[in-house]
C-alpha cells in the first residue's frame, strides 16, 4: 500500500517526533511505500526511509508563518497524491486520517500564561484546530486515548463514529523490570548524589509548569522521601521554591539521558501530576519497566489505570494537600504491596506491542477502502 504522512517536520524534537519516525520506519519494514509530506527531514531519516519526500519550503522566523503556510500547501497536495490514504499529523486540516497525538488543544490552551494563550500563534492553532473537526475534510481520527475523544467531542461535536482510540505503542524489551533493582538504584543513587535506602518518587517532564511541578515542590514539603527530577534543567523560579521549602537535601536533579529505563527501574515510584496530557509515554514506560506510579486524572492514561489495582489516581493534581495524601498513602503500603502494583502495571501495557499498534491502524485503514 502506498501511504502518505503529513507532518511539519520528520527530526527527533519531541514525543510526537519520536513516534512519528518510528511509525513510518514500522510501515516500511512492513512493506508499505510511503510518501512524506514535510517542510524539514532528517537527512538519515530520508536515506533510510526511500520514500518519495515532497518537501515544503517554509519561511523562516516566523511559526505563525511557516504553520499557516505548511497547512495550506499539504492541503493541496493531500489532494493530489497518487497514494491510498494520507495520514496528518498536526495542525493540518486534509486528509483521510488524522492522529491527535497532543491530545485536544483547546484544552491544553486553558493552561497556558495568558499572553501565550492570547497570541496570534496559539489563536490560528485554535482556528485549526475547529477546521480540523468540523470541516469535513478528514474522514477519521485516530486518539490514543477515550479521554481525548470525550473532549474533542464535547468541544466540536464530532460524531463519535469518526474516533478510534489506538493507544501508543511501548517498547517493552526496552522499557522491563530490573533484574536486580538493588544495584540499580544504588548505581542511580550515587549518581544523583542519593541515599538509596531512602523512597525515591520519579518526576520527569520537558514542560514542567504543565506537568505540575509547582504543587508537586509544594507537597513535598512535608514528605520525607526523595525526588528525582528527570528532564528539563529547573530555572530560577523552581530553583527558588526548592530553596524557599527547604528542599535542596530532599530534591535530585538530571539532565535527560538516553538511557532512561535504569531510572524508572531504579526509582520506588512514578508521580505525574501534570494538568493535561493525552497519553503520556513517560508513564507507559514506567509501567513497562514494573514502577508504579502516582497519575494525574488529567492525563487519558488513565484509561488503563484502575485505582489501587494497577496504580494510584491524584484526583486533585493541582492541590498540594492532595497530592501530598496520596504520596503518603503510598508511602505506607508494604514492598510487597508496591511490587505487585508494579508488576500489574507492567502486564497492562504488555499487549500495546507496535505489531499490535500497527495491526490497529491497518484494520482502520481498509476500513476507510
Amino acid at each position: 500500500m502506498r501511504i502518505a504522512l503529513i507532518y511539519h517536520q520528520f527530526v527527533p524534537r519531541g514525543g510526537l517526533e519520536g513516534y512519528l519516525m518510528e511509525f513510518a520506519l514500522r510501515l516500511k519494514a512492513a512493506g508499505h511505500e510511503l510518501d512524506v509530506v514535510t517542510g524539514e527531514i532528517h537527512p538519515a531519516l530520508d536515506k533510510e526511509l526511500g520514500a518519495q519526500v515532497h518537501q515544503v519550503p517554509l519561511l523562516r522566523g516566523s511559526p505563525l508563518l511557516r504553520m499557516w503556510q505548511f497547512e495550506r500547501e499539504a492541503s493541496r497536495l493531500a489532494s493530489e497524491l497518487p497514494v491510498s490514504v494520507t495520514i496528518g499529523f498536526g495542525r493540518t486540516t486534509t486528509h483521510d486520517l488524522h492522529r491527535a497525538g497532543g491530545g485536544c488543544h483547546a484544552v491544553y490552551s486553558r493552561l497556558l500564561p495568558p499572553w501565550k494563550r492570547w497570541s496570534v500563534k496559539n489563536l490560528l492553532e485554535l482556528k485549526l484546530e475547529r477546521q480540523l473537526y468540523t470541516s469535513g475534510r478528514t474522514r477519521q481520527f485516530v486518539v490514543n486515548s477515550a479521554q481525548v475523544a470525550g473532549q474533542l467531542r464535547e468541544l466540536y461535536g464530532t460524531p463519535a463514529d469518526q474516533f478510534q482510540v489506538i493507544h501508543t505503542a511501548v517498547d517493552t524489551a526496552r522499557f522491563q523490570p530490573a533484574t536486580d533493582r538493588a544495584a540499580v538504584k544504588e548505581a542511580v543513587c550515587k549518581q544523583l548524589g542519593s541515599d538509596p535506602g531512602r523512597p525515591a518518587f520519579l518526576f520527569v517532564s520537558l514542560s514542567h509548569r504543565r506537568k505540575g511541578l509547582d504543587p508537586l515542590l509544594e507537597a513535598w514539603r512535608g514528605i520525607d522521601a526523595d525526588l528525582w527530577i528527570v528532564g528539563k534543567p529547573l530555572n530560577a523560579h523552581y530553583r527558588a521554591l526548592i530553596a524557599r521549602y527547604g528542599l535542596q537535601e530532599r530534591v535530585k536533579t538530571m539532565a535527560p539521558q538516553s538511557n532512561v529505563a535504569l531510572i524508572y527501574q531504579a526509582a520506588d515510584w512514578f508521580i505525574h501530576p501534570t494538568q493535561y496530557d493525552a497519553c503520556a509515554n513517560t508513564v507507559l514506560q514506567s509501567m513497562a519497566c514494573g514502577l508504579p506510579g502516582l497519575i494525574s486524572v488529567h492525563d487519558g492514561v488513565i484509561d488503563l489505570l484502575q485505582e489501587g489495582r494497577n496504580g494510584l489516581l491524584l484526583g486533585q493534581p493541582d492541590d498540594s494537600v492532595a497530592i501530598r495524601s496520596v504520596v503518603e498513602r503510598a508511602m505506607r503500603l508494604s514492598d510487597g504491596e508496591r511490587k505487585a502494583l508494579g508488576e500489574a502495571a507492567r502486564a497492562t501495557v504488555v499487549p500495546l506491542t507496535w505489531e499490535a499498534h500497527l495491526r490497529k491502524w491497518m484494520l482502520l485503514i481498509d476500513k476507510l477502502g
